[in-house]
């Protein structure tokens, strides 16, 4: 089907609007980290080094009010907004998104992840982009079809802006938005997330790269033990789901939920005492791992860590992404193999382990394999060498995966 020049227009002007959504929630999510650990743009430092540098007293205090504000905000906003949408829903036409709702709903995710919350930052630009641009489209005469095709690729615009990464955001509202590969599809896609990552460059925030750092050596061994690491992804993955699943249901318009999430969020202050990496998103371990700055212990005490401060995060009823997160449970529990590995079979780089087991975790967990190997190398500028490995470990655990949840399905 052909593109008409207003469905072309409105293709750059979701563009535009999803690059300003994006380099605004990203000074916004600044701005708080700065006030709350006490540092600034000027310091060049890192949040996950801002963490680590004020007392654990500091760190649980923040994560309190973190609890506090979710917990009313999102008590508010369930029991008199006009309902939150998902963005799978809206793209699929079922229901469309309130702009005023969404919009609140994506900021108090930003200044929850800002303050502390273990979850990711994406999700709040990719609903604000969707939502402001589900407003937009009422206004005029396209078809249905068009609608769809627009707020799915606002909402990959949104992930592209917030993680200067165009091609896999696009690869992203492809593979899991969309769910075709057309070119009228592609193109648009390819624009949204092309213009939406200018906009948010020109807009203050930079060619930022998520992760400054030389790239592991792949060393030696590295293919055998790229295929084992797939199946150990799988297995942690799948048991990481069956986990989440375990979670009590409570609606998220009852009041009972601003308590449990004061509650929650302090346990997680009490757990960052020990391992601040875990607050933010995951950005900080994922440093740690792929510069194999850590060892084996401390990585295994950052998996548990981040594990149960997402699961308590998610009991509270908190709202964000999983990018990053899945990103740092993938990359300490490939830090903990690797160490074994080398001991037992042959040395191999823990870097690159940490490295290939951050995209296989994010492929699996959040069910977008193409996307995670793109969006890695997007973010760390490093070689298309590590395809390799990448493809290796990928499709081992997409195969494992698959066994183990056949045989769970077959075992009721």
């Amino acid at each position: 089907m052909a593109f008409d020049k207003r469905l072309i227009g409105l293709i750059i002007v979701v563009g535009f609007i999803a690059g300003l959504v994006g380099a605004s929630y990203t000074h916004l999510m600044h701005s708080i980290q700065h006030f709350v650990y006490n540092y600034s743009s000027a310091d060049h430092m890192s949040f996950g080094a801002a963490v680590e540098r004020v007392s654990p007293v500091e760190r649980l205090i923040p994560l309190i009010i973190c609890g506090l504000i979710g917990g009313v905000g999102w008590f508010l906003i369930h029991r008199y907004g006009k309902g939150v949408v998902d963005i799978k829903t809206a793209v699929s036409g079922k229901m469309e998104m309130n702009p005023i709702t969404t919009v609140l709903h994506a900021t108090l995710q930003i200044i929850t992840v800002a303050i502390g919350s273990p979850l990711g930052r994406e999700v709040a630009p990719r609903e604000a982009s969707a939502g402001i641009t589900t407003f937009l489209v009422k206004h005029f005469d396209i078809k249905q079809e068009d609608r769809q095709l627009l707020i799915a690729c606002a909402a990959g615009a949104g992930l592209a802006a917030v993680y200067n990464s165009p091609l896999s955001a696009a690869i992203f509202t492809l593979e899991t938005l969309l769910l075709t590969w057309n070119i009228r599809v592609m193109s648009a896609a390819l624009i949204c997330c092309g213009l939406a990552t200018f906009v948010t460059r020109q807009a203050g925030v930079g060619d930022v790269i998520q992760y400054t750092m030389a790239q592991p050596s792949l060393g030696s061994h590295y293919v055998e033990f790229s295929i084992a690491l797939g199946a150990i992804v799988a297995l942690g993955v799948v048991l990481f789901n069956i986990t989440q699943g375990k979670l009590p249901s409570i609606h998220r318009s009852s009041p009972v939920m601003i308590p449990i999430s004061i509650v929650a969020f302090t346990m997680i202050g009490a757990l960052a005492m020990y391992f601040p990496e875990i607050l933010g998103n995951g950005k900080a371990g994922n440093e740690l791992t792929f510069a194999n700055d850590i060892t084996w212990t401390y990585a295994l005490g950052l998996f548990g860590s981040k594990w149960v401060a997402i699961l308590l995060a998610l009991a509270a009823g908190a709202y964000g992404g999983r990018i990053t997160p899945s990103m740092m449970l993938g990359s300490t529990l490939a830090i903990v193999f690797g160490t074994f590995w080398s001991i037992a079979v042959a040395p191999i780089s823990l870097g690159m382990a940490a490295f290939i087991g951050a995209v296989a975790f994010l492929g699996l967990a959040q069910k977008m394999p193409i996307t995670s190997c793109v969006f890695m190398l997007e973010l760390t500028r490093f070689s298309v060498e590590m395809f390799f490995p990448i493809a290796l470990t990928m499709g081992t655990a997409l195969m494992v995966e698959q066994i183990v949840q056949t045989k769970l399905k077959t075992s009721k």
